[in-house]
């Protein structure tokens, strides 16, 4: 879905720009920050990226063009941000590809709400499963976690971890696809 408005007077006044601003950006930061996690495995570099993301759009909203697709500009943004960010991050052990990154980026602006509809999928998936698996999935996917020192810290063995692990993942899996199969239709 475009985020489209007309275009802005050339006497706006600061307070009705800054307003504006606030509102393309609230209205999109979610499709930008899908967008972000699509490029980056890490969910704090994502956050430090998204917010990078934002001072940038700020410093340059005056170029954005009124009445153009806001969240595809932003996304142009964020890019330059994550190559920004790897190029800080050179020596870390996983670093895609410029090209994989132009591959992900071309999917993304072919189909920019597929990746806001199975993240809301997943919201809703997450509340109907139980708060301990739920717990689970937190400790799994915190930052250098692994499933051994998850399953010694809930007082699990790591066999029984991972294959709660897997059922919970499955049951996300089919929740998800069955909540875009209905969102879908016949």
């Amino acid at each position: 879905m475009l985020q489209q408005f007309p275009p802005s007077p050339a006497s706006e006044r600061p307070e009705d720009r800054n307003a504006r601003f606030v509102r393309l950006l609230t209205r999109n930061e979610r499709r930008v920050y899908a967008y972000i996690l699509s490029l980056v495995p890490d969910w704090t570099d994502a956050d430090e990226i998204l917010q990078e993301t934002s001072i940038r759009l700020w410093e340059q909203f005056d170029r954005f063009e009124a009445g153009s697709d806001f969240g595809a500009w932003a996304c142009t943004i964020a890019r330059y941000q994550v190559l920004t960010h790897r190029k800080k991050q050179a020596r870390s052990k996983l670093i895609f590809s410029d090209e994989f990154l132009s591959l992900v980026e071309e999917e993304h602006n072919a189909q920019p709400d597929v990746l806001e509809d199975r993240r809301e999928a997943l919201e809703r998936c997450l509340d109907l499963i139980s708060d301990r698996n739920r717990q689970l999935l937190r400790l799994c996917y915190e930052p250098n976690a692994t499933v051994a020192g998850v399953a010694k810290q809930v007082g699990r063995t790591v066999a029984a971890t991972y294959k709660t692990l897997q059922r919970v993942r499955l049951a996300l899996h089919d929740c998800i696809s069955n909540r875009l199969a209905m969102k879908e239709g016949p």
